[in-house]
């Protein structure tokens, strides 16, 4: 009983400060794709996770990842040996979570309103900062200003508030990092000033940038007591002509600012690793003590290349993927596994409590008992010395201490780096640097990319130390007839109108483009073909590889919506009877709607044959200030056809997002009938006043083409809304938040 109290205890303290603080879970994230690493950027204390999606692909694109999740691990103890710690690890998935979004005010605390205000990744790439010093530079003023540039948060931005709507706190360990053209210590965009790192004197590919807190609501995750830390993340990556290696790499920099009132002292800073190479249930995990180093690496010299019909191998010759920290020195590397019963003990499972969180960051295992050399490194009777890095041995040799010589086998490992901070006074602040790279030799096998490892993590430290100048030449800038990945069609947006590219250019080739495939403005070659409207056929070619293909979608998808500088927006409501939205229920009388009435089902029609239809795409545009977001319930999809719907199980139902469709019929022509059917639901409250008691549902920019890709004028039939009696007075319009049309 007594144990069931100690554990339920902290759970009710967290809860009482849940109530207190009430931040939601953080949501926002950017990719962070400058080079061969696709990395999910998450804006509050993990990394990598998109979902329940491993989300540090590299190379890209191969579809195969290197670590599952990251988290940052702090613990610290306060004057009277208290515990405070906050952990991330999975918890994102099933909403759990120590850390919350946005910077502590000057009492430590935080608002729900400022959470949801810095929930959110900044991020800059090259071509922009480029653009804007080329601007700055030819006359000394900004005459193009760059949203994305005038909008970092930098220390006392002017004009940060004016885009956000909320202000940037006055900090005096910064904000997000910047080049400081007049050194006033203040971020104005006009003045010549850009986002920058200060870890480099090399202008990255590519530059994200969040803050985060321990003191936004309860630690979920861990169940800790907060620290009362502000952190600032900096991610960044370099795409070079001349460095494949660092290609392959990517940078974050975490700097801890303490905004409590007291000390914390025996400071530790943790990063929780779960690689997944490939197949995860063959992968085994070294550390590389003088190198500041962890890193995974194959039991085998084949990983599976679909081992759990999940995850998608790297096959022969396997890489190594390894995590370093570069300005500071580690003080343990410690290690544990999943539950297996009988194989495991219970010692090394993950932890499940604050006390096992410390003991990991402080070199020992869930029981208390220091690692020890040999074996798994778990040895309670501590006759084999305490170890304070676990398998610290060359696989490549026999006779050291590896993973692959002595330990689990196969198991599913997750791995803590740690260093002693020791004592953080109140307005203190320490840096951490660290650097992920990815090693693949040609030729090389498993444990020959382990010594390619060892030698590669010498240049990368040797890099950083002279701030990464004179060894990366970054190329051109791309200015004319540039591919936008995903963009195919070329017409300044990634959306499912691609899809229709892709269905009359499938199997053309031209010259193969390299990476990244990114969303940013990429050169190259031009194909000896054109699509019907002009634009040059390499646009097709989403992954570079040569060849047009519907693989090529992938990339649509992953930049869905994404514009280009200078996009507008098409709006084109052609009326015509091809197209129509039925509903067959007698209950749902579009011309007397009502707030909170029953679903109904609407079955999109093609009503008339329409010769030579090869492929079709459209938008349903409504307005969600009247209904719930429509969803997608079932589509016909004939053998051979490719279907691409929002709102369905084509794309993550994240709302708003334009309800698109998109049909190709691979084999013949798209019949008559029925389309698709859609929920389609009236809210159940109006809490602000609506402008008109009359709304539309229409289909938006129709396109119908042939197998040659030429144009079928076909039209749809709008439906009119009726929603009698809902107008409101002037006065309560002045409460109204605005009506948002989708798309």
């Amino acid at each position: 009983m007594k144990k069931r109290i100690l554990l339920t205890a902290p759970f009710l303290l967290s809860a009482c400060f849940l109530l207190a603080q009430a931040c939601r879970i953080p949501a926002g994230g950017e990719f962070l794709h400058a080079n061969n690493v696709r990395a999910f950027i998450n804006s509050g204390g993990g990394l990598f996770l998109k979902g329940r999606k491993a989300s540090f692909e590299v190379p890209v694109p191969g579809q195969a990842h290197t670590i599952f999740a990251q988290g940052l691990w702090l613990g610290a103890l306060d004057a009277g040996g208290n515990l405070k710690l906050a952990a991330q690890t999975y918890g994102l998935i099933d909403g759990q979570t120590d850390y919350y979004a946005g910077p502590l005010g000057e009492s430590g605390s935080t608002t729900a309103e400022n959470c949801r205000n810095w929930d959110r990744v900044w991020t800059v790439f090259r071509y922009q900062v480029d653009t804007h010093i080329r601007d700055f530079e030819d006359n000394g003023a900004i005459d193009n200003p760059i949203p994305d540039i005038m909008g970092w948060p930098g220390k006392g931005n002017p004009f940060f508030e004016e885009i956000y709507g909320f202000e940037l706190p006055d900090t005096p360990q910064g904000l997000a990092p910047f080049f400081d053209r007049d050194g006033n210590g203040i971020y104005n965009p006009l003045a010549g000033d850009y986002p920058m790192v200060r870890q480099s004197t090399t202008l990255p590919e590519q530059i994200t940038w969040s803050i985060f807190n321990d003191v936004g609501g309860i630690h979920s995750n861990s169940f800790g007591d907060p620290l009362t830390v502000e952190v600032h993340l900096t991610a960044w990556a370099y795409l070079c002509a001349n460095n494949p290696q660092l290609n392959n790499a990517i940078f974050t920099s975490y700097k801890v600012i303490n905004r409590g009132t007291a000390s914390l002292d025996s400071l530790y800073l943790g990063l929780w690793v779960d690689f997944d190479l490939g197949c995860l249930i063959d992968d085994v995990v070294g550390s590389a003590p003088a190198l500041n180093t962890a890193f995974v690496y194959n039991l085998g010299n084949n990983d599976e290349t679909n081992c759990d019909n999940v995850n998608n191998g790297y096959g022969l010759n396997p890489p190594v993927q390894a995590a370093t920290v570069l300005n500071k020195n580690l003080s343990y590397v410690t290690y544990s596994l999943n539950r297996f019963p009988g194989l495991v003990p219970p010692a090394l499972y993950d932890p499940v409590s604050p006390v096992h969180y410390y003991r990991y960051l402080t070199g020992r295992c869930q029981d208390g008992t220091p690692f020890t050399f040999g074996g798994n490194g778990y040895d309670p009777s501590l006759s084999n010395p305490v170890a304070r890095f676990v398998f610290p041995g060359d696989p490549n040799d026999p006779g050291q201490w590896s993973d692959l010589n002595d330990g689990q086998g196969t198991g599913d490992r997750r791995i803590v780096s740690s260093l002693l901070i020791e004592s953080l006074p109140p307005g203190g602040s320490e840096d951490v640097d660290v650097a992920y790279s990815y090693f693949r030799e040609p030729g090389a096998d498993h444990l020959g990319n382990v010594t390619a490892m060892y030698e590669g993590i010498e240049n990368l430290q040797a890099w950083y130390d002279g701030q990464f100048g004179g060894i990366c030449t970054p190329g051109p800038v791309c200015r004319e007839d540039c591919v936008w990945t995903g963009d195919a069609n070329a017409d300044g947006i990634a959306n499912h109108i691609d899809l229709l590219a892709l269905a009359v250019g499938a199997g053309r080739q031209g010259p193969a483009r390299s990476g990244p495939y990114n969303w940013s403005p990429r050169a190259g070659q031009a194909w000896p073909t054109a699509q019907p409207n002009g634009a040059n056929d390499k646009h097709l070619d989403a992954d570079g590889d040569g060849t047009a293909t519907f693989d090529d979608f992938r990339f649509t998808r992953q930049h869905y919506n994404f514009t280009r500088p200078g996009y507008q927006p098409a709006a084109e409501y052609r009326e015509g009877p091809e197209l129509q939205l039925l509903v067959n229920d007698s209950l749902f009388d579009f011309n007397n709607l009502a707030a909170g009435q029953g679903a109904a089902t609407g079955r999109v029609l093609l009503t008339k044959p329409v010769p030579e239809l090869y492929a079709l795409a459209f938008t349903l545009e409504y307005d969600t200030a009247y209904f719930d977001p429509m969803i997608i319930t079932a589509v016909n999809n004939p053998f051979g056809h490719i279907v691409f719907a929002t709102h369905f199980y084509s794309m993550p139902l994240v709302f708003p997002l334009d309800f698109d469709f998109a049909r190709v019929a691979t084999d013949g022509i798209i019949e008559k009938g029925h389309i698709m059917s859609v929920r389609i639901k009236v809210k159940e409250n109006y809490f602000h006043p609506l402008p008109s008691d009359t709304t539309l549902i229409r289909f938006k920019n129709i396109k119908a083409i042939r197998r040659d890709g030429s144009e079928i004028e076909i039209g749809g039939t709008a439906i009119v809304a009726r929603f009698p009696g809902i107008t409101g007075t002037a006065e309560e319009e002045a409460h109204t938040e605005d009506i948002r049309l989708f798309p």
